[in-house]
């Protein structure tokens, strides 16, 4: 019932207290819950608000790898996590590399692989571990298998960290259905908080509360991503806030919402939650999350702007209409 999750910082004073328990666990625990742990938004949490898990988590939706570069020596091309169990932090999953005979590099993640997988192995190959334990426990599985192994452990040579001390990676990420669905559900829940409970039970946002539900998806494509900004100052290279921005308005005979999270990437949701019905409504309202204060900021009144002078003078923002 948080308008946003609470994983990404929501106050527990902005909720709309009309979602029933089970509803709110179910959503919480499955689609919620690989937002903020399998997403791009999930490792910029990560990063900036850490989380209460106690285990790195494995990434689908998230691909994390060391450049295919020589400068990172043996590690080049090997996949890593987002380590949830410490904050900003990358874990090394266990994982085999095949040198084939052209040079041409495979890699393996061990826990993939089966014993007779790991009795196949051709030619020569190098493992890799997080740490020195669980290094030796991949050593255990090869010598219980019979397969012979002679590997020393290999370390991360000093060319591949960066001189601020950081290790650079490559990230892909994946954004389907599950991901859409969790913003539909922030914009859906915004709609709540503006309008009111009595407003959004309505069976015209019938097909987006289903979509958010169980994931049937409308006649109407409900959540596309537009490149850019919500606010109309910021470049790809200027940021005004760190945090989030909501906003929803009527355009036509639909109500429409934006959603961004984090604000730090270079596009943003589109939702939209349904036609607004033979009485028209003049829908306009916006709010932003601001890290940095763990606030919600109001930024314009639902029909015209009336405050964003102010916050020019206090962010340097300014709204698109």
């Amino acid at each position: 019932e948080h308008v946003f999750p609470q994983s990404f910082g929501c106050p527990d004073d902005w909720t709309i207290d009309c979602v029933c328990k089970s509803c709110n666990n179910e959503l919480g625990g499955t689609i919620e819950r690989r937002l903020a742990g399998d997403s791009m938004e999930g490792l910029w949490r990560l990063q900036k608000i850490g989380s209460r898990s106690k285990k790195p988590i494995r990434q689908t939706r998230i691909k994390i790898n060391i450049p295919d570069e020589d400068r990172y020596g043996e590690f080049r091309g090997l996949t890593l996590y987002a380590d949830f169990s410490q904050m900003d932090s990358l874990y090394l999953p266990a994982q085999i590399v095949v040198l084939g005979d052209s040079g041409v590099r495979q890699y393996y993640l061990f826990e993939d692989m089966s014993d007779e997988d790991i009795k196949n192995i051709p030619g020569k190959f190098g493992l890799f571990a997080h740490n020195e334990n669980e290094y030796n426990q991949a050593v255990e599985r090869f010598k219980r298998l019979g397969k012979k192994f002679e590997n020393e452990i290999s370390r991360l040579p000093p060319t591949a960290i960066n001189a601020d001390g950081k290790l650079e990676v490559e990230t892909e990420t994946v954004m389907d259905t599950v991901i859409f669905r969790t913003i539909a559900k922030i914009a859906f829940n915004y709609l709540a908080k503006v309008k009111g409970y009595e407003y959004v039970v309505n069976q015209k946002f019938d097909a987006i509360r289903e979509y958010v539900r169980i994931g049937i998806k409308p006649h109407i494509n409900p959540v596309k991503i537009e490149r850019g900004h919500i606010l109309t100052e910021e470049t790809n290279n200027r940021y005004f806030l760190e945090g989030h921005i909501f906003t929803i308005e009527t355009r036509g005979d639909r109500v429409i919402s934006k959603i961004c999270l984090t604000n730090t990437f270079n596009f943003y949701y589109v939702v939209d939650l349904g036609a607004i019905g033979p009485i028209w409504h003049d829908i306009k309202s916006g709010h932003a999350y601001s890290l940095k204060n763990d606030k919600i900021i109001p930024l314009f009144t639902p029909t015209y702007l009336t405050i964003a002078s102010r916050l020019k003078k206090m962010f340097g923002l300014s709204l698109r209409n």
